[in-house]
Order: C-alpha cells, then structure tokens, then sequence
C-alpha cells in the first residue's frame, strides 16, 4: 500500500466499532476522519448514494460502504494474519456470532440508546454534534440543533424495527442474559473464540461497544453486571492479540471438539433468541419472492423495489422471550446467514459430523434447513437477487 486506508467513522456510530475493531486487531495502517470533513459530502456521500458511516476509503481511493463487505473483502487482499478460524467448524460458529452481533443485538443496542434519555440525551447528541462537525463550523448550537433532530427521528422510529412498551422487557431481558453469558466467557478468555480475535468479536462488537459500550446508561449497566466483558470492549480497541490478565494463554482458536462450556451456552442463547427473527425473516422473503415472480438478477430485495440502505420486506411478527415482536423485516439478515451456509456447503463429511453434535448440544439443529430459495448478493449499498450460480 502507498497510504493507508481511511476510515470514515464516527465514535457514536454502532457499525463503525465493527470496522474500527476489524482494522485494529488485523493490523492495517488506517487513520480515521469524520463525515463533518468537506470531502465526504463532495466525493463520498454522492459514490455511495446516501449518508452513512462508517464507509472505507482504500488507498487506491475506492470506497468500501457495507461493513460485511468491507471485512470480507479485506479479507481477501490481507489473507494473514487471518481473522477467522482455518478451522470449517469453527469458521461457521465465527460467521455465525458475526451475524448474531450484527443483525440480532440491533433492537437491544437501539432500545439502551433511546429509551433512556435522562442518562443519555444530552451525551449521545452531542456526540453526534462532534461526529458530524465540519471543521469551518463557527455555531455550536446549529450542530446540537442538527444532532437533536437527528435523534428525535431515530426515536420516531423505535417502533418500526419492534421497540415498543410491550416488547422492552422482552429485550431487556435478552441483553441481561448476553451479559450474564459473555461475562461467565470472558473472565476465561480473551475473545468469544479462544485466544485470538475473529471477525465474530467484530461482529459483536456492532452492539456492544458504540451503544451497550459507551452510552452512559447502557455502559453503567455493563460495567455493574459484566465488568469481564466490559473489559473485552477495551481490549477489542487496542492494537495487540494478548491483555496481561491472559498472558499466559496461547493466541489460538479452541478447538471444535471441544468447546469451552461458557461458548456453549452462549452459543445455546444465541440460536434461541435469533432465530425466530430469522424464521419469520425468511418467510417474508418467500411470500415477496412468490409475488415478484418477475424480479431478475440485481434486483433489489425490498417490497417497493427500492435500494435503500435498510431495505423492507414489510412486517414480520415473531416471539421472542415469550414475548411478540413485529417490526420491518430487513433481508440483510438472510446476507448473513448466507454466508453461514456457504461454510457448511463446502464441508468434508468428518467436520459436518462434528457440526452436528455441536448443532444438538446447543439445540439449533433447524439452522441448516433455512436456506433461502435463491442466493441474495451485495452489489453496492443493496442486497440484491444473485445472478445464478
């Protein structure tokens, strides 16, 4: 590389902790820059097609928008040090906890942010004061003022992705037994997958660092009930592999035979608590695939044809924690699983073997059967129908 890669991000924003993780524990040279500069709603904004963050600027001056793809494609350019396991079994579980932290802690990391706002109000909003701040800004208050709109919107819309007053205690309680499950992990070990960092503790990152992490509320609770784990997000902003509490541990993946038993009851919540979301999920697919018989290759996969940022298959209802959840069905979820099932395909007989004691041990032996009934893609900011195989 001629000059590192640039990182447009901000602190606040839930998937720059993803990236920034990412790039940190995979060592690549980056510096950072907020969207407030000049160039990213001269250049970047218009290549990308919308407003968000974090996008990658590659040191050939591409830009990089989905955080998924970023990783993926690094990925492939910086094959070492590898950020998933060589491992096919341990590899699925990684891309697994990935779309979990991705997809599945979103209404938690939502719900912590907004539904407190004696605690958080006046910290999240100016923070987002500060990450959307051009440096030729001469009024403070018209950036607060910019910013508390801004939050005022992602209020309005808490219901529209299942964060009501009868679904809350739904949430809070799957965030308490988060907690309760990576502090038992964490106090055992460095990251969710042994002794080295993976892309799963990127994708858990998403949640548990800008919203669960740092918001004062959320944070407060954290560092009451799951120090250990607190601690991990500190770790996963540092450069290095080993935290002198675990200097004495291999940087080594443990090995699919035999998982710790904090993993797997981890891994036991995890599958009970996303995948009824995933279910209903794939189901909306269907039904919109089955009334869009037309749709090609490239299509985007969004009820109104749209290529939005967060596309919709419409309402989907589901229950969670005993309780029931509607909200839009977003197929980036299905994106995610994709690549689950992509592992598991190429898999010898032996490791499937293994996969599915694994599978029985933490009663997620349906996980194999949602495929969906045609491959979906990335291509740009949109999830999109793939052209056959």
């Amino acid at each position: 590389m001629t000059r590192p890669y640039l990182h447009w991000s901000a602190h606040c924003s839930l998937y720059s902790g993803k990236t920034r993780s990412y790039l940190i524990k995979k060592g690549l040279p980056f510096l950072e820059a907020t969207p407030g500069h000049a160039r990213f709603m001269h250049d970047i904004r218009p290549a990308i097609g919308f407003f968000s963050v974090p996008v990658l600027e590659t040191p050939d001056g591409a830009f990089i928008q989905d955080t998924t793809q970023i990783i993926r494609t690094l990925e492939t350019w910086h094959p070492t040090p590898a950020m998933q396991p060589e491992d096919p079994v341990m590899r699925l579980l990684c891309w697994l906890i990935h779309a979990y932290g991705t997809e599945g802690l979103f209404k938690a990391a939502q719900h912590y942010r907004w539904s407190f706002p004696a605690e958080n109000w006046d910290f999240v909003v100016g923070e987002f004061a500060r990450g959307l701040a051009s440096p030729e800004d001469t009024d403070p208050k018209a950036g607060l003022a910019r910013s508390e709109a801004f939050a005022k919107a992602k209020v309005a819309a808490l219901s529209k992705i299942g964060v009501t007053s009868d679904t809350i205690p739904s949430i809070e309680h799957g965030t308490l037994r988060v907690f309760d499950l990576l502090e038992r992990h964490f106090q055992a070990h460095p990251y969710i997958l042994g002794g080295r960092p993976s892309i799963a503790d990127c994708g858990l990152m998403t949640a548990l660092h800008a919203h669960l992490g740092r918001d004062p509320y959320p944070a407060g609770l954290m560092k009451r009930v799951a120090p250990a784990l607190y601690r991990w997000t500190e770790t996963m902003n540092r450069p290095g592999i080993t935290d002198a509490e675990f200097s004495h541990m291999p940087p080594e993946y443990v090995r699919a035979r035999t998982l710790p038993d904090t993993l797997i009851s981890f891994l036991r919540f995890l599958w009970a608590d996303f995948s009824p979301e995933l279910h209903a999920t794939l189901e909306a697919f269907e039904n919109w695939r089955a009334r869009t018989p037309d749709a090609c290759a490239g299509s985007p996969v969004s009820l109104d044809g749209t290529p939005l940022l967060r596309q919709s298959l419409g309402q989907i209802s589901y229950v969670q924690n005993g309780h029931t959840i509607t909200r839009e069905g977003w197929p980036d979820i299905l994106l995610m699983h994709q690549y689950v099932l992509d592992v598991h395909r190429n898999m010898q007989a032996a490791d499937r073997a293994t996969l599915d004691a694994i599978l029985t041990q933490i009663e997620a032996r349906d996980m194999l059967r949602l495929i969906p009934s045609e491959r979906l893609a990335r291509s740009a900011s949109s999830t999109v129908l793939a052209s056959p195989v």
